[in-house]
């Protein structure tokens, strides 16, 4: 168990270390809880209800009670806590594609294409082909080819896996490999 909580936390920040902590706390509440209720049933069944005195019994179902309301309370703050990160997240992404889109658009106006080689570079973005290029664009594959080699000499690069490069070396400025 230990050597599970150890490789849920590598890499973790000390807040998603403690979260898990917590998770790990309610589940064995809930587990307890489960635990005790089975072997009431079965001691019910199997002792007709003989538990060794009846107060002992109610101070134990009401402990486990105890136990489940407490595991309830855990696992329903940390799925709030989830979806609000979740919520977070999303917007997040969202607004980092609607940026991205800005910083190509940016270099494209840097580099000087022409609105058919924007075309052309975003359809070579995507990862379309000259043959699907040139039958969205309803043009001659020759002629996307074409655009395809000025969209490479105005940003400087050889080819489009060198282009695709660059975009991606935009995205992942102020990220740091470990």
């Amino acid at each position: 168990m230990n050597r599970i909580i150890s490789f849920l936390r590598r890499g973790l920040s000390r807040q998603s270390a403690s979260r898990i902590t917590i998770l790990w706390i309610g589940m064995a509440l809930s587990t307890v809880s489960t635990l005790f209720f089975a072997l009431d049933v079965l001691g019910d069944f199997f002792f007709g209800g003989d538990f060794p005195n009846e107060k002992t019994h109610n101070i134990l179902e009401l402990t486990v009670v105890v136990l489940s309301l407490s595991a309830f309370v855990f696992h329903f703050r940390e799925l709030r806590i989830f979806f609000r990160r979740h919520r977070k997240i999303t917007d997040q992404m969202r607004v980092a594609s609607g940026e991205f889109a800005d910083v190509i658009m940016a270099l494209f106006d840097e580099w000087g294409l022409t609105p058919a080689e924007r075309d052309v570079a975003l359809c070579l973005i995507k990862g379309l082909s000259f043959a699907e290029i040139a039958a969205v664009r309803q043009a001659k594959e020759g002629t996307v080819k074409a655009q395809s080699n000025a969209i490479y000499r105005k940003a400087n690069v050889g080819s489009c896996h060198e282009l695709l490069a660059l975009f991606l070396d935009e995205l992942l400025t102020d990220v740091s490999i470990r």
